[in-house]
């Protein structure tokens, strides 16, 4: 299943064991790569408001922990924890990512994922992929059903925010 948004500037495709999301973002791919590997610039968009990372701690290189804590506006929080695979700056970054516990051990919240995010020149823009695999059509309909392609939507709406205001 392949949908474009009505703006058309965001395509998801879910099919299989993959999940992709595309958008192009108005702004230079060094920037944009920075808005990835960065926790000032990580933690204020990549959760779904009204969500907020209070905690953000990236060893950005690979072999790297990424871990972070999302809290929602009553207060729920949510751990996760994601190790960097690959660093191609400015074009890719690769990291496998799961749910954790505080102390960053993984939890079998969410099934592991496999996340790769290319970052392309596009007409003086950057187009952004991200796609995240999984290791059955189970465990990608689970996470579909959680909310991924929401999230990812309205966390790509935070970074297009982010990148009028840096």
């Amino acid at each position: 299943m392949t949908q474009k948004n009505e703006a058309g500037n965001i395509t998801t495709t879910v099919r299989e064991r993959d999940f992709t999301m595309e958008r192009i973002f108005d702004a230079p791919r060094e920037l944009v790569f920075q808005t990835f590997s960065k926790p000032e610039h990580i933690s204020r968009w990549w959760a779904p408001r009204p969500y907020t990372i209070p905690v953000c701690n990236i060893d950005f290189r690979p072999g790297g922990v990424w871990h972070y804590c999302m809290r929602s506006p009553e207060g729920e929080v949510h751990w996760a924890r994601s190790v960097y695979q690959e660093i191609t700056e400015p074009e890719q970054i690769v990291f496998t990512t799961t749910f954790a516990d505080q102390d960053a051990n993984p939890t079998d919240e969410v099934p592991l994922q496999r996340a790769t995010v290319t970052l392309t020149e596009y007409e003086g823009k950057t187009k952004v992929n991200l796609r995240y695999q999984f290791e059955s059509d189970e465990d990608l309909q689970v996470t579909v059903a959680m909310g991924i392609v929401e999230g990812i939507t309205a966390t790509f709406g935070n970074l297009e925010q982010l990148l009028q205001e840096i």
